[in-house]
């Protein structure tokens, strides 16, 4: 949810993160607050479900939309005109905790 919060900052300034060079016309194309919103919202969603009781659907779900969110954004920084090693970092740090967290939500739900 931190970096939710500091991309909405970003995105509400000058937006230095946000250009087209860096996460490809695919990413371009939603607005960089919305990206933002979406990582906030879902960081929320998955905080809350994690708060005991433990609700795994809620886990779950956002889960999902961050694995969803991750897999745009590395395919459009590694296939559609972006830098090559942020779509790499989000595909190999970011889905692989994200996707664990889903199977254990699913798993335990």
């Amino acid at each position: 949810m931190f970096i939710g919060v500091l991309f909405w900052i970003d995105a509400m300034g000058e937006g230095v993160g946000f250009k087209e060079e860096t996460w490809g016309w695919l990413a371009y194309s939603l607005p960089a607050k919305a990206w933002a919103f979406i990582n906030m919202a879902t960081a929320a969603l998955t905080i809350i479900g994690l708060i005991k009781p433990v609700r795994h659907w809620m886990v779950a779900v956002g889960a999902a939309s961050h694995c969803l969110q991750f897999i745009v954004l590395s395919y459009s920084a590694t296939m559609c005109g972006g830098v090559f090693v942020i779509g790499l970092y989000a595909s190999v740090f970011f889905l692989p905790l994200h996707l664990w967290m889903l199977v254990e939500a699913v798993r335990r739900g």
